[in-house]
């Protein structure tokens, strides 16, 4: 099938290069039948099918989508026939489903795309995408559910869980991502957050970077340390205040029987950038070795400039800092970082980014953070480009 090397994923979900290979129907059809115990081939609407239960199982191999496509780019065709089967199989009350198979080697990977997405318009041949990143997740976890950048929802299923999946006895998400679903629905139903309120609500609890001209990330920071301390879920998602020496200087630490199990980093990102720098490339690669995965909680809000008012929100927040105590090292000047000053913010929508094994080389791209002062390069950073997300992408939501 396959011309060229491209991402494979291996039993232990390490990352491979090696070319496509065909699955002919029979292989396909077995596959199947060998994970869901008791299923049948039938046809429907000229249309061979596989009957797990109530459930109408129509299937296409999942390949790359070939030159000059990134190897982590992968799909499924969807013909116009399928929109007929599936319009069939609802008028005898059987659950469509549009499943792609990857395999390679040992490894057998389900993935099923919503027929939402598709029925609603002339398939011709369209495709459902799915990166090298669900393969790892559903190889590593057992199964993974996610939203893509498109809004289209997919579920990448290990060989041993379908099943189970199917029968719907696992849970699509875990615990952690539930605590970020229940602080979305605080934060990005805030609305609009002014600068000087933000900075005044931080003051009363003493949270260390109030003062900070990027307040906007540092407020999120506090918000979600409050947010988890209150709910009693520090057990699951915790913000590292104090960084232990030696130990690596991220945000969030996502624990596990009192252990760091993993580490990641929130941020806030304006919505209308295209990439979003992260952190020391070489400090990241040791901490995904060590622990085998990393998360990016970003948080991407509208924003409203100080400059886009006369300044005069940026001369009150500076006023405001004076006041509350903030001595400048370089003195106070009423119109300090006039240039990127922040009046207001509003949270819209969040998505948390993945690094592991299976995407790690994509973000060392051409991100540098430019020169040091004495000319010296400096390091090279992660650099997370919003082409590429969706190899990376495990939860996102909106306002």
């Amino acid at each position: 099938m396959g011309s060229v090397d491209v991402d494979q994923i291996g039993p232990d979900g390490s990352l491979l290069y090696d070319r496509d290979m065909r699955l002919s129907e029979a292989r396909r059809n077995d596959l199947l039948l060998a994970a869901l115990p008791g299923s049948t081939l039938e046809v429907l609407a000229g249309e061979r099918v596989v009957l797990y239960r109530d459930q109408l199982i129509l299937k296409r191999q999942i390949h790359h989508l070939g030159y000059p496509w990134p190897e982590h780019k992968k799909r499924i065709q969807i013909p116009n026939k399928w929109l007929e089967v599936h319009r069939q199989a609802l008028a005898e009350r059987l659950t469509p489903r549009f499943v792609g198979i990857y395999s390679y080697g040992s490894v057998t990977i389900f993935v099923d795309f919503d027929p939402a997405s598709y029925v609603t318009r002339k398939a011709n041949n369209s495709s459902a995408h799915v990166a090298t990143n669900d393969l790892f997740q559903a190889q590593t976890l057992g199964h993974f559910a996610r939203q893509d950048s498109n809004g289209n929802w997919l579920t990448s299923v290990r060989f041993d869980e379908f099943a189970a999946y199917l029968d719907g006895s696992i849970r699509d998400w875990g615990a952690r991502l539930d605590v970020f679903e229940a602080f979305n629905r605080e934060i990005l139903r805030e609305g609009r957050i002014n600068a000087l309120d933000a900075v005044r609500e931080m003051h009363e609890v003493r949270w260390p970077d109030r003062f900070q001209g990027e307040w906007a990330g540092f407020y999120l920071e506090y918000r979600l340390d409050e947010f988890v301390r209150r709910n009693d879920l520090t057990h699951e998602v915790a913000f590292q205040r104090v960084k232990v020496k030696g130990g690596y200087d991220y945000d969030l630490v996502f624990p596990h029987d009192n252990r760091v199990q993993f580490y990641g980093d929130l941020k806030a990102s304006n919505i209308a950038k295209h990439e979003s720098p992260g952190n020391d490339a070489a400090d990241l690669l040791r901490c995904v070795a060590d622990y085998g995965r990393f998360w990016y909680v970003i948080y991407e809000h509208d924003t409203w400039h100080g400059r886009g008012s006369g300044n005069l929100t940026t001369i009150q927040w500076n006023e405001l800092r004076r006041d509350l105590g903030h001595r400048p090292a370089k003195g106070y000047n009423e119109l300090s970082y006039a240039g990127k000053f922040k009046e207001a913010v509003e949270f819209t929508g969040m998505m948390i980014l993945e690094v592991n094994e299976s995407n790690f080389r994509i973000v060392l791209g051409d991100y540098h953070q430019g020169h040091q002062q004495d000319g010296a390069d400096r390091a090279l950073k992660v650099m997370i480009a919003k082409r590429n997300i969706d190899n990376f992408l495990i939860f996102s939501a909106v306002r």
